[in-house]
């Protein structure tokens, strides 16, 4: 039935959302020729500095004695960015992907899988807060629309209730696995063995955090780098085409769009990020058609050039890092022979 419900909205995004999003996305593409150049550029750097961020952030989440280096995590997030943007609900799948290709590249499973955990969240946890700020900033301008209010609060109980549950297993671990124990037995598939280690390798990822607070605010610092930067280029694609929207009310709209794109229906949230942004631009004064081309303009970037750059970051994977430590293994059996 969750299954069947699942395609249902798939099927409605895509005929209701994600269709006339790509009839669209042709207008968007025919009026690139009239946007400022250095804008455009601007845009994309700005793309790609918020990738370059976001494997800033892989990396400080990752232990030390065995976290690959910055260009093969890099290629790594580029790779799974791929997965991500056309597989159907590619989130899980790309960050298992991302545990395979973190762990043939030298990571151990328990550094890969438990860093793949607390970056995935201290990402989304930062653009809740980034989401919750702009909210309190612009309640002003916002009194004629609830509902932005209804999603802060949402998203401000979220944070709360995660950073409650981090306080637990950080000072209380022992009864917090046990707890998880008693949960893991209820649910189907789920080994509460697995699930009492995985809380325990989360434990001991806190608590280093906890030893070496610098590591933390690092993290937190990519994290809303790789946002920033990402909203930044949306900003400019905008004023690219003539609009230049107040920062904060687009703040708004940005993190209400990627916090609803990251329910796993679409590749992506494509047809999902387009079809909450754009509404929720144009109820800050932005002009109805420059909402439009600014925000295909920015998917065109954000959403489709990290695929064949996927192709690309894969290939040099398989030609050199992961390629090494798949040899290491059967030399060390050779040996051992």
């Amino acid at each position: 039935m969750w299954r069947a419900f699942l395609l249902a909205v798939l099927v409605l995004v895509v005929r209701f959302v994600l269709v006339p999003q790509f009839a669209d996305a042709r207008v968007a593409l025919a009026s690139l020729s009239s946007i400022s150049t250095p804008l455009l550029l601007l845009g994309v750097a700005l793309e790609l500095g918020s990738i370059g961020c976001y494997s800033g952030l892989s990396r400080a989440t990752l232990n030390r004695s065995s976290r690959p280096s910055y260009l093969t995590i890099l290629r790594i997030d580029v790779a799974t960015e791929g997965v991500n943007n056309t597989v159907p609900g590619g989130g899980p799948t790309a960050t298992a992907v991302k545990f395979r290709m973190l762990t043939l590249a030298g990571a151990t499973p328990a550094n890969a899988l438990t860093g793949t955990t607390v970056e995935v969240a201290t990402s989304v946890l930062t653009l809740g807060g980034l989401f919750g700020a702009a909210i309190a900033l612009s309640a002003a301008a916002m009194r004629g629309n609830p509902e932005y209010i209804v999603a802060g609060v949402v998203v401000t109980g979220v944070a709360l209730l995660s950073g409650l549950a981090l306080m637990l297993l950080s000072r209380h671990r022992i009864a917090t696995m046990a707890l998880v124990g008693r949960f893991a037995r209820r649910i189907p598939y789920l080994s509460e063995d697995a699930a009492i280690a995985f809380t325990g390798h989360v434990a001991d990822h806190l608590d280093e955090y906890h030893a070496k607070r610098g590591r933390l605010v690092t993290a937190v610092a990519w994290a809303a780098a790789n946002w920033l930067l990402d909203a930044g280029a949306l900003w400019v694609f905008l004023l690219a085409f003539g609009f230049g929207i107040d920062p904060v009310h687009l703040l708004v709209g940005y993190g209400l769009a990627c916090l609803v794109g990251l329910v796993p229906i679409t590749p992506g949230g494509l047809g999902i990020i387009e079809g909450v942004l754009v509404p929720a631009i144009v109820g800050f004064g932005t002009p109805h058609g420059i909402a439009v081309l600014g925000v295909l303009t920015w998917r065109l970037v954000q959403y489709w050039i990290p695929i064949p750059l996927a192709v690309v970051a894969y290939a040099s994977l398989k030609a050199a890092p992961l390629r090494r430590h798949q040899r290491e293994p059967a030399r060390s059996r050779v040996t051992a022979g």
